[in-house]
Parts: structure tokens; sequence; C-alpha cells
């Protein structure tokens, strides 16, 4: 390999490096976590997405179709809201998306339904985080009162990364009614009167384990957003360009975590790439930097953003021939 080849390759890395830096400098700022003119919690895609939901198929769980129940997910709702999250409500995306209303779900029922709500092709039904939780309780019937004693449990996912955030354990509550009562009744009467008061316990402690999630109101926070799993598959481009849009994308794209090799073929390389940056902030980056690179995205390259995916195509002739191990 000749000097001026090498010196010529090493001209272009550095002129795509710093070109690419000045077009993405100017957006820096959305990998930031802000407080807007309300107050509310925002990052620069806007608030997190939560989406609550509770667990009922277990014997001694509150039943959804409870009226006590609902109380408490109206509730978490609020204290959710009031903390700065773009609370979004199971009912509303169900009835849009034209779903039953299932009574008994576990733990897997519910996971099933923030995926199928990030599936919908509306933004209005996409979430990040899902509270999950669960109302237990037991009543023991005694001679002049009934003794109903609560618990109050759940778990925080992120939903698009499929990872497990943390847990929480409210201590049990006991209540004791005035007077003897049927059981299910003095049950469902003692989550309804502390309703308020175990979602106020309970955001308070979301709060506190979704703090990496949304900076305090009226304050700047870094690293406010969750990191984002992407699988970047990059096709039918020669090695220089491949490794030119490698390079930006880790060494000069704000949000930048990790990346690894999943697999490389002869006109395929497929990436492990993890950032905090939203997809829709990565199709602008992409976009700049392949027309940068003289690979139009209206033309000759095939761009495709979505949550968890990223592709990037040279789009060959039709009477050109592809190299083998494409996929």
């Amino acid at each position: 390999m000749s000097t001026g080849f090498v010196i010529a390759m090493a001209n272009r890395a550095l002129l795509l490096a710093f070109a690419a830096g000045l077009l993405i400098s100017c957006a820096s700022a959305a990998t930031r976590g802000v407080a807007d003119e309300r107050g509310v919690a925002v990052t620069g895609e806007g608030p997190i997405p939560v989406l609550v939901l509770g667990e009922d198929r277990d014997a001694a769980s509150l039943p959804r179709g409870d009226p006590a129940f609902r109380r408490v997910v109206t509730e978490l709702q609020e204290a959710m809201a009031r903390r700065g999250f773009r609370v979004v409500d199971e009912d509303a995306v169900a009835a849009g998306l034209g779903w039953d209303r299932a009574e008994g779900r576990d733990r897997l029922d519910l996971l099933t339904v923030a995926k199928l709500a990030n599936a919908s092709d509306r933004a209005v039904d996409r979430v990040r985080a899902a509270v999950l939780f669960r109302i237990e309780g037991s009543v023991q019937d005694l001679a002049y009162t009934t003794r109903v004693e609560l618990h109050l449990s759940g778990e925080i996912v992120d939903v698009a990364g499929n990872r497990f955030l943390g847990s929480f354990d409210l201590p049990a509550e006991v209540v004791s009614t005035a007077g003897r009562c049927p059981a299910s009744a003095c049950a469902s009467q003692a989550v309804a009167e502390r309703a308020r008061d175990l979602a106020a316990e309970l955001g308070s402690v979301l709060a506190r384990k979704l703090a990496h999630l949304a900076p305090p109101a009226g304050g700047v926070a870094e690293g406010a957003t969750l990191d984002g799993l992407y699988t970047v598959t990059l096709r039918h481009f020669d090695d220089e360009e491949a490794m030119a849009i490698l390079a930006v994308m880790t060494d000069e794209f704000p949000g930048y975590r990790s990346h690894a090799l999943i697999r490389r073929g002869g006109a395929l390389r497929r990436y492990e790439y993890v950032s905090t940056a939203a997809p829709a902030t990565l199709e602008r980056w992409l976009t700049l930097l392949l027309v940068d690179m003289g690979l139009d995205p209206a033309g000759p390259v095939a761009l495709s953003v979505r949550p968890g995916e990223i592709g990037i195509e040279r789009i060959l002739p039709a009477t050109a021939g592809r190299p083998p191990g494409g996929g």
C-alpha cells in the first residue's frame, strides 16, 4: 500500500469526523434533561412515557374489576404525572386499538400489554417504562371487627430495552373496620380508603427508583434518559465507507455508550450500538452524516431508523450482482 494512499485515507477520515462534529454539535443539547416552562421534567425528546399496570391473577390480589383497584391506578397515575412523567392510560390505549378488557392477569400478561402498545404505529400508545404493581390483602374476621392487612409491591421495567429497573415493596398496612363486614367488601373498602396514601407513598418510592429517567423539576440533569440498544446493519458498503460511518457514530454522536460487532460478511456488517439518543435524533444525525459523505439517503442509500433498529443500505443498480455474504 503506497504512502500517498494511506495519507489520503487518513485525511478523508479526519475531514469526515470534523464535518460531522460541526453538523452534530448544534444538536448535542438534546441528550440532556431539562425542565420546561411548566416545571415538568423532560429530556431532549420530551417527558418519559410511563404505563401503570396492575396484576390481579393471584387469589389474594385485589381484582381489576373492583372499583378500589381503579382508584389505586388513578392515584398512581396522578402521582407519576406530578413528578414529570407522561402517563399513558392503559384503557385509552385499549380503546384506541380495539382490545378487550381482560381480567386475571399476571406479570407476563402485563409485559405483553406494554410490548403491544409499543408495537402500535400511533405515537400516543408508545411507552418507555412500565410500572407493574399488585395489591395483596388478607382478611381476618374477629368478634367485634374485621382486620384487613394490605400489601402493595411491584417492579419497574424498561419496556424498550427489556431491562429490570428495580422493585418496590411498601410496608404492610393494617386496617380495622368499624364492626364486622363481609370479607370481600372489607378488603375493597379498606383499599379505597387508603388508595391516596398508598399511591402517594409509592409515588415517592418510584420517583427515587426512576430518578435517572427524569431530572428534578427546575433543574438540569445529565444522563436523564435510559440507554437505548440498537441493532445497526450496514449493507453493500466498502470497508472504508463502513468504518467511516461507524467511526463518526462512536466518536462524534452525543449519547454514545458502547458498540460491539455482531456479524461481518462480504456485504454485511451488523453491530450492537448503545446510545441515550432517541431514534428521531439518530435519524437526523445519520442523515447529515450520509449527505456529508456524498451518500444521499434520498438517492443511492436507503436509511431506516426505528426503536431498536438502524439500517443503512447502498442501493445497487438492477444490473449489478450482489456480493456474496449479504443477509
